[in-house]
This record gives C-alpha cells, structure tokens and sequence, in this order.
C-alpha cells in the first residue's frame, strides 16, 4: 500500500551536469542523529521509549509536530500527531522482536487502537511495528487507519533518514570488528606493515594507529 502522505513532493528537474560536485557534497548537508544511527543498527534490541523516538522523529518529517503521552496510560496511543495546534493523528508503537517473538500482531489487537482512535475523533492513525501483522490484521488498514510493519518500516527510514540509515548499514557490515579506543565510533581494521613487518589496527573514522592486542 502506498501511503499519501508518505510521499515527497516530486524536485523540480535539475539542469543535466558532468560535474559529481553534487553527489559527494549534497546540498543542505548535516550531521547525522547519533542516537537515531544506534537505534536504527539495533532496532530490534532497542526499548519502547527509544522506539517512541524513532517514530515521533519519523512522524516529524512527515510534517507533524509531535507528543509523546506513554501509550500505557491512553489505550495505546503513545505519539499524538499536530498540525496548526489540532490533534490529527494518533500513532501506536510496538517494538517486538521476531527473532525472539513467535507471534504478529492479530486483529484484536488492531481493533481495539482502531476504536479508540475513532471514539476519540482522530483523522489519521498509524500503527508501527517492528514485527508483521497477521492477514485478517491487515485487513483492517485503509485510507486513514495505517499499519506499518517490519518492512515498510525499513522502506520509511532509509527514504525519510538515508544519512542516519546508511550510517547504521555501514557500521553493520563491521560489527565483528573491534571499537576505536580513541573515538569510541570508529571500527579498527587490522593492516599490515610491510617496512616493520607487524601488523596495526587503524581506525576508518579518526584515522588513529593501534598496535594490534
């Protein structure tokens, strides 16, 4: 399913260019959210309330402001979504692990978010995942009643987050190596000294040297 207000507005066509200036150095370049990076890299590790973060920053760029209120206390609703002061959009979080989780979220469970977002007038509600919705489950999303698993969730933050995405990727690929010393983010990759004939570590972020332990 295609969500409407997950789409981007289309860019005016750029001018065709041979320069790759505008590939290495984009445009409206910053840094990355480095918790957003860690949650990203161990989503399924991660706490409710860091989950809460990521959707509340996911429901921001999606041109909302944002309130989290601890869906324990509210029937689930733990992100309430604003646009100019109106409450619009009610969003509940379920961070579960499927490696370690047997079972989706059912229907029941939909149902009972899908009737008090109703009761309580919302225009648009959106149920995020990190595990997968059984079918009759699924069978209940439409226009306004939203239901974002695993992988549509994935789709949203490497459209909406690609730096922070990228980042917690690159680091995945290196998680058996071990952390810098020094910086604490970089990874050490073990090199060899042809002169010395030793081996050394050196760090792909700070470009600190290391004897190897």
């Amino acid at each position: 399913m295609v969500f409407r207000f997950f789409k981007k507005e289309d860019k005016e066509q750029q001018t065709h260019s041979t320069s790759l200036t505008h590939i290495f150095q984009p445009e409206g370049s910053a840094q990355t959210d480095a918790k957003l990076v860690q949650i990203i890299a161990h989503l399924d590790e991660c706490k409710s309330n860091d989950f809460n973060y990521l959707v509340e920053k996911l429901v921001q760029r999606l041109g909302f402001d944002t309130q989290i209120i601890d869906g324990i206390h509210d029937s689930g609703i733990d992100i309430i979504g604003f646009q100019q002061q109106k409450k619009v959009l009610a969003v509940q979080c379920k961070a579960w692990n499927p490696k370690r989780n047997t079972n989706p979220l059912d229907k029941k469970e939909v149902l009972a978010f899908k009737g008090k977002t109703m009761s309580d007038g919302y225009e648009n509600s959106l149920f995020v995942t990190t595990h997968y919705f059984t079918k009759p489950a699924l069978d209940e999303a439409s226009d306004n009643f939203f239901l974002i698993d695993r992988r549509i969730l994935h789709d949203l933050l490497a459209t909406y987050f690609p730096k922070e995405f990228s980042e917690a990727f690159y680091y995945e690929t290196l998680k058996e190596l071990k952390a810098c010393p020094t910086c604490q983010k970089g990874k050490l990759i073990r090199l060899y000294s042809k002169n010395k004939r030793t081996y050394y570590t050196l760090c792909e972020r700070c470009q600190g040297y290391h004897p190897c332990s």
